[in-house]
């Protein structure tokens, strides 16, 4: 009806209305699941955040303009089918073209918005994943929220956790497998015997020979040093 002139109450006793309204409701359905396959194929090869120039791109010429080719090749048909012969009729139906790409613009920016909310529940999934570690006790496999270790210490050839309530759990990994493991912003490997957790420290101090020593708590019953050579990342790091 776009551009004819035409009165919506008068198009309805038309016939011929309900048939272009449904090749036009079968045409935004074709638009629709086009356009989500291809977001989808492209979202599993060319990931937004790893490649968003050539995303952007691809984007563009396979969610666009391929779209925008085949709203201009129904076109064409609906001229053709409807006998549309006249300069003036087929002006007047090629002027909804712009009124026809909009769909297909919006549908590609609803698909980049849906991508973007799944990207955020999938983080959120992992970073909640990543604040528990699992250590076994025997048949036992006990969860253990990252923020509630204190720290973790090698002693007698053995591995050692600590926990805020200073509950102490044996470790089959190594300290070197936990330090991989473990975020870097949260705990700090002081020494080749200890990893901490940032709140464990309660206080450090320098020895006067570029070391330091930490007062833990809870305490330990050793004293922890960190060396001239890390006690400069160690601040950076406890300041973060």
């Amino acid at each position: 009806m776009y551009g004819t002139g035409a009165r919506f109450l008068d198009s309805l006793t038309s016939g011929s209305f309900y048939i272009k309204l449904i090749a036009v409701f079968l045409m935004a359905c074709f638009f629709i699941e086009f356009i989500h396959w291809i977001t989808v194929h492209l979202d599993r090869s060319y990931d937004w955040k790893e490649k968003p120039i050539f995303r952007l791109i691809l984007q563009f010429s396979l969610g666009m303009v391929v779209p925008g080719i085949i709203d201009f090749f129904f076109l064409s048909l609906y001229q053709w089918y409807f006998g549309l012969t006249t300069a003036k009729e087929i002006l007047s139906t090629q002027s909804a073209m712009p009124i026809m790409i909009i769909p297909v613009f919006l549908f590609n920016v609803y698909y980049l918005l849906y991508y973007q909310v799944l990207r955020t529940k999938e983080e959120k999934e992992v970073s909640k994943k990543d604040q528990t570690l699992l250590i076994q006790q025997g048949t036992k496999t006990i969860p253990i929220q990252l923020d509630n270790i204190r720290f973790i210490y090698h002693q007698d050839r053995l591995n050692y956790l600590v926990t805020l309530q200073e509950t102490t759990y044996f470790l089959n990994d190594t300290l070197e497998e936990l330090e991989n493991q473990l975020p870097r912003d949260s705990f700090f490997r002081v020494n080749r015997k200890m990893i901490i957790h940032h709140r464990a420290c309660q206080h450090f101090r320098t020895n006067g020979h570029g070391k330091l020593i930490l007062t833990l708590n809870p305490p330990f019953s050793e004293e922890v040093t960190i060396s001239q050579n890390k006690a400069a990342s160690f601040r950076e790091w406890i300041k973060k």
